[in-house]
């Protein structure tokens, strides 16, 4: 057999080599690279799904506990041997605007159930639930067998049927407590969770509350993860019946065998990760196509350009984009260098971003981290003193804090704005509440005293660079006295009815004493002032937040509608929980999604005329 030899001239060996190595080495970079963006573009969605599951089982756990609290108020205040309810469990149903109906039923000796007592509102699905036996009977059941249990009421929007039972299984007369409870905001929220599909689900795998179209083969291919929450949070990627394949995360509810899950479509998550493919391989070919270009009118005198493109991209391929080739020419082929270096700067630069962007989000999830642990329960009671507060920031952090404390028989309130918002801001927050920690422990420390240590803390930290504007008050259960200091903080209502309904010129502004920002002047001492605080007496306390609350047009809320809605409120002769709920979502309603543009802050304290 006869053997042929190709011979190639060194034009063509250099364009084979031109071609075939930036063809492999950017190959090869570009496929490794793509894999990295993935794995960590799917490591942000697990995260972020996580964080929508966590926050959706917080959510779920506190309207569960709220509707628990109130449905339990009234089973508290049913008379066996009368076979009623009191005149003060109907008079909270009524006035409750979320409860709906409530069923008692308690377990004989002979270990049947029979039912006590029940009230229903004047409304077609309250009723139709208090008439349901079927779903009365399967409530009770699951209760029975997971201490609490919830699902959404069909045919009433926003309605949820719980059940709750009172006492051990083990107890002869343990009671099951049954109703409906309006609960928009928790129904809402699995609604309204983006790229997420959300619902909760019991670990048998009945779905409770959102994401209605889960079919029941994805619901038994999940039962084998939801049962291993066992109060823990997780991940997972599953191909669900539909053959689609989802990223799933998991939350334990904390309560009976609820657990959130959230699952998200892995083919739309990843759709970044498309985009950047097609504009890789885009530029790819450009550049493949200039190299072709370059090396067809390329020389002899070319090589030595061509072997230090060759050794550099090698060290390309080997992760160092921290190269420059001199370009020797202005012909083509330096040209072809200048190319080199601009692509390997420019992939440098984008790493680089892509690093530092990544470092700011960790940094920033770690600050709000810390930042929700500075808060303190957002409701709670001190003997006759009621408190529930509201906090929500504009951006990822907030520079508002607000917070209570009880030193012997004296209940603190504090509130403080800083300068602006964000993580500066919020590490400023972060040093008030520690300064507040040593605060708390001084003996006889009044509102003016605090002020004066908090100020130096705060010049000491931020150097005056960051200022805070800030209230501090106690309240002296011995002596029924309000003392209060202030630091340019927009000032307090203190509320006190001197009818049977509250007017505006009974809001009257705490601002006989004030002072400079903290921060502003370090050695500046603030003085505090008293005023009788008595049965029924309220006060609102917040951050110039609430009042630059914008709608979609740009309108701002204003003082005028705030101190109207505040009115409102206070008249409604509901609990402080539904009053501050009232203004929250009368605020919410106004705003109707827009952005906040800064951080808004709300607390509510009442003296109860009946101690708790």
């Amino acid at each position: 057999m006869k053997h042929f030899k190709v011979r190639l001239s060194l034009r063509l060996k250099l364009l084979f080599l031109l071609v075939s190595l930036p063809l492999i080495s950017l190959g090869l970079y570009l496929v490794m690279a793509m894999g990295l963006f993935q794995e960590d573009k799917i490591a942000y969605v697990y995260d972020s799904s996580a964080a929508v599951s966590r926050s959706l089982a917080t959510q779920t756990r506190m309207e569960v506990q709220t509707a628990y609290g109130a449905f339990r108020t009234v089973a508290e205040n049913y008379d066996i041997s009368s076979a009623d309810f009191t005149a003060v469990g109907k008079d909270f149903f009524q006035k409750n605007p979320r409860m709906q109906a409530i069923v008692m039923i308690r377990r004989q000796a002979d270990g049947t159930y029979k039912k006590l007592g029940a009230m229903g509102k004047d409304i077609p699905h309250a009723q139709t639930f208090l008439g349901n036996t079927q779903l009365i009977e399967k409530t009770r059941a699951d209760a029975i067998a997971n201490t609490v249990v919830v699902r959404e009421h069909p045919g009433a929007a926003g309605v949820l049927a719980t059940g709750f039972r009172l006492g051990e299984l083990n107890e002869p007369d343990h009671m099951v407590v049954m109703g409906l409870y309006q609960d928009d905001d928790l129904i809402n929220a699995f609604q309204m969770s983006g790229n997420y599909a959300s619902f909760v689900v019991s670990r048998a795998g009945q779905v409770a509350v959102g994401a209605m179209d889960v079919v029941d083969t994805d619901l038994e291919i999940l039962k084998p993860i939801i049962g291993k929450v066992d109060g823990k949070d997780g991940v997972a990627q599953i191909a669900l019946s539909d053959g689609i394949t989802y990223l799933i995360s998991h939350a334990n509810v904390g309560l009976g065998e609820l657990v959130v899950v959230s699952r998200v479509d892995k083919s739309k998550a990843l759709k970044a990760v498309e985009v950047l493919l097609a504009k890789s391989v885009l530029f790819f070919i450009v550049l493949l196509a200039s190299t072709l270009l370059i090396s067809i009118f390329a020389s002899n005198q070319l090589t030595s350009q061509l072997r230090e493109l060759f050794e550099a991209t090698k060290k390309v391929a080997q992760g160092d984009f921290n190269i420059q080739v001199k370009a020797k020419s202005r012909d083509e082929v330096g040209g072809l260098a200048e190319s080199f270096n601009w692509m390997a700067a420019e992939v440098s630069r984008l790493l680089n971003e892509t690093a530092e962007k990544a470092r700011m989000e960790s940094e920033l999830s770690t600050v709000r981290t810390v930042q929700e642990t500075l808060f303190p329960a957002p409701q709670s009671q001190f003997g006759p003193i009621a408190i529930m507060g509201h906090f929500e920031p504009a951006s990822e952090c907030g520079g508002d804090w607000w917070s209570y404390s009880r030193v012997g028989n004296k209940i603190f309130l504090w509130i403080g704005d800083a300068t602006g918002h964000g993580a500066p801001a919020a590490l400023i927050t972060s040093a008030a509440r520690s300064a507040t920690a040593v605060i708390e422990a001084m003996p006889d420390m009044t509102p003016g005293v605090a002020l004066s240590i908090l100020n130096r803390a705060i010049h000491q930290t931020s150097k005056g660079s960051i200022m805070m504007t800030f209230f501090v008050a106690s309240i002296d259960l011995d002596e029924n006295k309000f003392t209060y200091a202030s630091a340019s903080h927009d000032p307090p209502y203190f509320m006190r009815k001197s009818g049977d309904k509250l007017v505006k010129k009974d809001l009257v502004p705490l601002n006989e004493v004030n002072g400079p920002r903290l921060g502003e002047s370090k050695d500046f001492i603030y003085a505090d002032t008293s005023v009788d605080f008595a049965p029924g007496d309220m006060l609102f306390l917040y951050t110039d937040g609430i009042l630059d609350v914008q709608d979609p047009a740009g309108k701002k809320w204003g003082e005028r509608a705030f101190l109207k809605t505040l009115v409102d409120q206070t008249n409604s002769g509901a609990n402080v929980e539904v009053r501050l709920n009232g203004v929250k979502k009368t605020m919410n309603d106004f705003r109707s999604g827009s952005q906040l543009i800064d951080d808004v802050t709300m607390v509510m304290c009442e003296y109860e005329k009946v101690a708790a």
